[in-house]
């Protein structure tokens, strides 16, 4: 057998493995810790209000992740067209979008935080929302944090 011939194969072999992967694994894999974290947190919140699980969706963390960036970047918070930037990532009929900054990020605080205030508590508790991408970015001692919900 040729060199050429085991790459081939070796290489087949890779494809095929990502092909099959399944998409979740390399979603939530996508969040770090913190990430997870808050996301788990959510679900805890949901469950005790009877309502499904939310899931990692790979397009939301995309989404939710260049808008923390540009948050910390420019050093403000603000939601703008989350709408119409939450849409160039994935399709969905509805969409929502919590944010926090704070000193630190714990996630326990940013999902407490949300709770406190009864418009991120709605979109945390809203039944249609079933998909989630959370991401967070440190700058200049202050944690920006974005969490994309969708349909």
């Amino acid at each position: 057998m040729s060199v050429t011939t085991v790459l081939r194969a070796m290489l087949a072999a890779l494809l095929i493995g990502c092909v099959a992967a399944p998409a979740s694994a390399s979603a939530s894999a996508r969040h770090d810790r913190t990430e997870a974290a808050i996301i788990r947190a959510m679900n805890s919140v949901r469950a005790s209000h009877g309502l499904p699980a939310l899931r990692v969706n790979r397009g939301l963390a995309r989404a939710a992740d260049a808008h923390s960036a540009t948050m910390a970047r420019t050093g403000t918070v603000t939601h703008g067209s989350y709408s119409r930037r939450v849409r160039r990532y994935v399709r969905t009929r509805h969409v929502g979008e919590n944010l926090a900054w704070m000193s630190r990020c714990r996630a326990a605080a940013v999902v407490q935080l949300w709770m406190n205030s009864a418009g991120h508590r709605q979109v945390i508790l809203r039944r249609g929302f079933r998909r989630v991408g959370v991401a967070k970015r440190a700058a200049s001692r202050t944690c920006f944090v974005t969490a994309d919900f969708a349909s």
